[in-house]
């Protein structure tokens, strides 16, 4: 049975409005759109060769018709993600941001009990929930970064109800083996709901073996969340989906409260169909990570095999101190997380940018250890 629904509106007031800032069409071939600001930004795991030409004529259009409410766009990218992945509509959540889903299902399942997640994963909904009531149950990370799916799964007992799982994690970009995620669900699912955040799915290497999106065709205990934000280059759009058996859908539509607007739509629909600017960013993702690779090789630093687009590598030092060296030469880079005091992720970005960011990492790491 869904937990009833909990009204976010009377917890939480106010909503943010976003703006299409308009611009020249570009061609795959001109490269990436402006920057934002003079440094060089490797921290937000974004596509900086978005947003595709497609999706911005799209938008441009949308945009002129910024006085209605988006219904006909709504319901077209539903039935779009819906039938490209063997689904009903009803299956379907569209949302502002994945993370505005995530936030609703932690709600939503966090009244009827606790929730369990790793301890150092995508956790801004965790904290979210957390200030709202909700009690999260963390466990540690295996002694190798992966998430611990047996810890995980022993810490499920009577009083959960919701499991997380970012997949590949984030910080540290591993991807869960199919078979041993496989078994988990097998044991966790008939006890709580599996909410799988498959956020850097589509940049993975074979993103279909890896998405547990057939656990949701099949009607188990399972929700699947994507976005737009990473291989599509939409973040700043904000705009993700879903994907459950219809009851749990239902569920979230009923805790969902920041919905995109007919540009996101539209933004989102078009992207979704070009298959060539996809199929460009990976590449571009792909380049990027041989070339980050290369520089923290050449500079004899660890660093994780990451399915994602950005890499979590052991610096060696104090994380902070070294993003702040790192600022103040203009690249912006992630700090610490959680216990891991001397790990920091590097983002992916533009080629160019990351051509700079070697030079300068060779010359702010070296500094520090002499």
């Amino acid at each position: 049975m869904p937990p009833p629904t909990l009204h976010r509106r009377q917890l939480l007031a106010g909503l943010a409005a976003g703006a299409l800032a308009s611009g020249p069409l570009r061609s795959l071939a001109a490269g990436a759109p402006p920057a934002l600001g003079a440094g060089i930004r490797l921290i937000a795991n974004e596509n900086p060769y978005g947003p595709s030409p497609a999706a911005l004529a799209a938008m441009r259009t949308a945009a002129s018709r910024g006085a209605y409410y988006p219904g006909p766009e709504r319901g077209e990218l539903i039935g779009r993600i819906a039938a490209a992945n063997d689904l009903d509509e009803e299956a379907v959540v569209v949302s502002s941001g994945s993370s505005e889903a995530l936030n609703a299902a932690c709600l939503a399942w966090g009244r009827a009990g606790r929730i369990v997640a790793p301890a150092v994963t995508f956790d801004i909904q965790l904290r979210y929930a957390e200030r709202l009531g909700v009690s999260v149950q963390r466990v540690p990370l295996a002694d190798d970064l992966q998430i611990d799916l047996d810890a995980m799964a022993a810490a499920v007992d009577d009083g959960v109800s919701l499991v997380y799982l970012c997949n590949p994690n984030n910080p540290t970009g591993l991807a869960l083996p199919r078979e041993q995620l496989e078994a988990f669900i097998d044991r966790v699912a008939p006890r709580a709901v599996v909410l799988i955040d498959e956020a850097y799915n589509e940049l993975a290497a074979d993103p279909a073996a890896q998405s547990m999106l057939h656990r949701v065709q099949a009607g188990h205990n399972v929700i699947v969340t994507r976005t737009f934000s990473k291989i599509h280059g939409l973040a700043g759009l904000r705009i993700g989906y879903a994907m459950a058996p219809p009851v749990l859908a239902e569920t979230l539509r009923q805790h969902v409260m920041s919905f995109p607007s007919s540009v996101a739509y539209a933004g989102a629909l078009a992207s979704y169909e070009d298959r060539a600017f996809l199929q460009h960013s990976r590449r571009m993702v792909a380049e990027g990570r041989s070339l980050v690779q290369e520089t923290l090789r050449r500079n004899r630093v660890r660093y994780l095999p990451t399915e994602a687009n950005f890499i979590y590598a052991d610096i060696g030092r104090d994380a902070d101190a070294f993003q702040a060296a790192m600022k103040a030469e203009g690249v912006l880079i992630r700090g610490v997380y959680g216990p891991y005091r001397t790990w920091s992720r590097i983002s992916m970005g533009r080629l160019e940018d990351l051509e700079r960011f070697a030079g300068i990492f060779d010359r702010v790491y070296n500094a520090e250890i002499t």
